[in-house]
This record gives structure tokens, sequence and C-alpha cells, in this order.
């Protein structure tokens, strides 16, 4: 399969700088961030809906878009943050105390594990990481900034969580089996690059 390059990637700007500490090397051995600001988030061209809608996935905006698109094509499953819900402008990759609540995307409460990785800002956590959102840390018409997540979760910590929470995903299917630590950087640079040309967002931090 012939791979489109890397080489329209660029930085425009350091205006939104995330740092990013991995406390649990076991669970997480590879967690690399970008910043994009200003995007427009919108209805994608028809181009990428329809791709979607080939392999039976409902288009939803041009950023969730976006991060299916490279999920499926390149086996490198992505997770999008709305930059506001970062606090303190930090990622940190640990387990929390167990019991610990955490209210998903689709609204419902779950208790954390001390076994479950979880993707935090400096506050709270925003992610059962290779699993599910939490409720706020998605992409909505509102959001003008995002930080797109690339990572290689251990497989059995994966498997665990999702069975754990009787939560299976797309993305915990491929972290599950194994996904390629080498693809992180690639998959994140071509999610940007799409981030620049379909939501004319701006690379705010070096990856």
């Amino acid at each position: 399969m012939h791979r489109p390059d890397c080489s329209k990637f660029k930085v425009d700007n350091h205006n939104l700088p995330i740092e990013v500490t991995i406390e649990n090397q076991e669970a997480c051995k590879r967690y690399a961030c970008v910043s994009i600001t200003d995007c427009e988030v919108k209805e994608s061209p028809d181009w990428l809906k329809n791709r979607l809608t080939t392999i039976g996935l409902r288009p939803i905006n041009n950023i969730v878009d976006i991060t299916n698109y490279i999920m499926m094509a390149y086996g490198q499953p992505l997770h999008t943050f709305d930059a506001d819900m970062v606090k303190g402008h930090k990622i940190v990759v640990k387990t929390m105390p167990d019991g610990t609540p955490f209210q998903t995307l689709d609204g419902e409460e779950h208790k954390l594990s001390d076994r479950d990785l979880a993707i935090c800002n400096a506050e709270e956590p925003m992610c059962i990481a290779g699993v599910f959102g939490g409720k706020g840390s998605g992409t909505y018409e509102t959001t003008k900034n995002v930080v797109l997540e690339s990572a290689y979760f251990h497989p059995t910590w994966i498997r665990k969580s999702a069975r754990r929470h009787g939560l299976s995903t797309d993305a915990s299917f491929r972290f599950e089996r194994g996904v390629d630590p080498n693809g992180t950087i690639y998959a994140l640079q071509q999610a940007a690059i799409l981030c620049q040309e379909l939501a004319g967002g701006k690379v705010s931090m070096e990856i």
C-alpha cells in the first residue's frame, strides 16, 4: 500500500504547548500528542464522509471523522480532547485510586479501578486510556482548540479495562490486539495535516 508521506506536516506556532507525563510506563510505553488551534468544527467534505459510510461508520464532524479515518486507514486509534478540558495544559498518564468516579461521553457513571489506566489533566481523569472518553472531553460545534492523542497502550491493560466496564470500542479492539508503536507519530502527523486542511487549524506545539 502506498502511504502518503508527512512532508506537509509543519508546526505553525507554539501557542498551546501541552506537558505530558507518563507515570505508569508498564501500561503506556509511548504517548504522543499535538495541539491544534483555531479549528472550525463542521461537516466533513463528501470524500471523507463517503469513505466512512462505506465501512459502516457514521460521519459526525470533521475532527472526529479525521481521527476515525486515520484509525481505519492505518490501524492507530487516536483520541481528541477539547483543549479547554486539558486543565493546567497537562496530560498525566496514570492510574487513579480504586473507586474514583468517572462519567463517560455517553453520560454513564463508572467507578475506576486502580488497574484502569487513565488519561488525566492537572486535576481529574479525562479518559479511560484506549477505551472510552469522558464527558466533556470530546469535540463539539463550539470546540476551537483540540489536543490529538496517539499512543501505544499495553494490550492486557486495555482488554481488562474494556471488560471491567463493559465497553468495547473500535479503539479498544485494536489496542487489545496490539498496535504498532512505530506508527504512533505517523498517524498523528497525518491527522494534523488533515485538521489543517479540512478545519483550518494551526499546529500549535511540537509533537
